[in-house]
């Protein structure tokens, strides 16, 4: 059902007149988050010139854009970023942007189009949404056609990459799914404790449990009744793992621990740290939205004692050997 919403999600975004551009010259544009510029790289190759404000292991939920920054994006011909509020510091600069005739565009579009957003208790939509390769594939189609739509001499192109990384998503999104729910995993040991609520796309997609210690956003900090229950949802369900995020300071996952610990439950950590609001440096495996989804699913099968399935060669992706099979 969600395949037959793509196409008329996607083109339904794109009847604004836009601002052409000579075919020898790049599109100049700004990403945000290290996922949308990767995705940027994946779909726009060679004929975006691509200015990235973010690295890894940056928060987006608190990182305040700088004023070499703003000054790349007034530069811009298109700025694209996540959306729903995940880039929270940036609100008043993307309003400027747009007296500036600069066009911003949220990845987040499509999927909020197609009606495949989920909700935190409070009616906020999670930003988290790319941890549904299936999103990702209706953002790498919208980015497609904007791009499409601002060069079109070379339209035939940024949709031609679009196809070809959708593929790899669908071969991401089958690995995946088999790897966490269809093996041997019993769905009662299928709970995800994180440093913070960003999960709930991942557990949605692969039928998992989830439950982060701080909401959906970082900006406020876990209280005391937060570390206190998780600590009593590992003691009552007998969990055994406990997952850090590389973008979040791990205090509040020892916290947990140390409760856990009092009330003799003996909590570890997963075998290395997840991406969660952003990937790993791009010389380190994460550093792609494929490799991060990868990371994720691996270090938790090796976290909770399963084997990893081998990859689908369509990813062409080369494991690092501590990712191989334990």
């Amino acid at each position: 059902m969600r395949g037959l919403s793509r196409c008329l999600v996607v083109s339904a975004l794109f009847l604004m007149p836009l601002l052409g551009v000579r075919a020898e010259e790049r599109l100049r544009v700004v990403a945000t988050t290290t996922q949308a510029a990767d995705l940027v790289r994946a779909i726009g190759g060679e004929r975006v010139a691509l200015t990235a404000l973010m690295s890894g292991g940056v928060d987006p939920h608190q990182y305040k854009p700088t004023a070499s920054d703003i000054a790349a994006m007034n530069a811009a011909q298109a700025v694209i970023y996540s959306g729903l509020n995940l880039e929270g510091q940036f609100e008043k600069v993307f309003e400027a942007l747009g007296q500036r005739m600069v066009r911003t565009y949220a990845l987040s579009e499509p999927v909020l189009q197609a009606g495949f957003l989920l909700e935190e208790a409070h009616g906020v939509l999670d930003p988290h949404f790319w941890f549904d390769p299936r999103n990702w594939m209706l953002a790498a189609e919208g980015l497609a056609e904007l791009l499409a739509e601002l060069d079109a001499p070379n339209a035939a192109f940024y949709r031609a990459n679009a196809a070809a990384y959708s593929a790899q998503l669908e071969a991401l999104y089958g690995w995946a799914h088999s790897a966490l729910t269809d093996s041997a995993i019993p769905e009662a040991k299928r709970v995800l404790i994180t440093s913070h609520d960003a999960f709930r796309y991942f557990g949605d997609a692969f039928g998992w449990r989830v439950r982060g210690i701080q909401g959906i956003s970082t900006v406020a900090e876990a209280s005391v009744s937060d570390i206190q229950a998780v600590a009593e949802l590992l003691a009552a369900e007998g969990i055994e793992v406990i997952f850090i995020e590389s973008s979040v300071p791990r205090a509040t996952v020892e916290a947990v621990i140390a409760a856990a610990r009092a009330r003799g439950v003996e909590v570890r950590l997963g075998v290395r740290a997840l991406y969660s609001d952003a990937m790993g440096d791009p010389d380190k495996f994460g550093g792609t939205y494929l490799e991060m989804i990868v990371h994720n699913v691996i270090t938790i099968l090796q976290s909770f004692g399963y084997k990893v399935p081998p990859l689908p060669a369509r990813l062409a992706l080369s494991l690092p050997e501590d990712f191989q099979a334990r």
